[in-house]
């Protein structure tokens, strides 16, 4: 066992390396076998426009309307999706069934 040698792997930030809040995740595979996973984060939904009164004073009233073609509800807001293989599904799963059991 004296012959064996090692490897080292470094890790780096791709500049374009984010963190983000996630609240959910869908997917499944793909015709190629990859598995896809979409995580979305839960948000109200934010207007298209809103109005205020101007008062005679010049002041702009507290009270508002919101335009009526706004949503109203929650949004799923997909903030960023991953393709791995199986193999890289599996050990990722290992990975949470171990973390998690902690």
């Amino acid at each position: 066992m004296d012959n064996i040698k090692s490897i080292n792997f470094y890790y780096e930030k791709n500049p374009l390396y984010r963190t983000v809040h996630v609240d959910g995740l869908m997917g499944g595979f793909t015709p190629n076998n990859q598995l896809n996973l979409n995580f979305y984060a839960t948000r109200r939904t934010i207007p298209k426009s809103i109005s205020k009164n101007l008062l005679e004073n010049g002041v702009l009233s507290q009270e508002e309307t919101i335009s009526s073609d706004s949503k109203s509800g929650f949004i799923n807001e997909i903030e960023f999706g991953v393709y791995m293989s199986q193999s890289t599904a599996e050990n990722l799963y290992e990975f949470l069934k171990k973390t998690l059991n902690k």
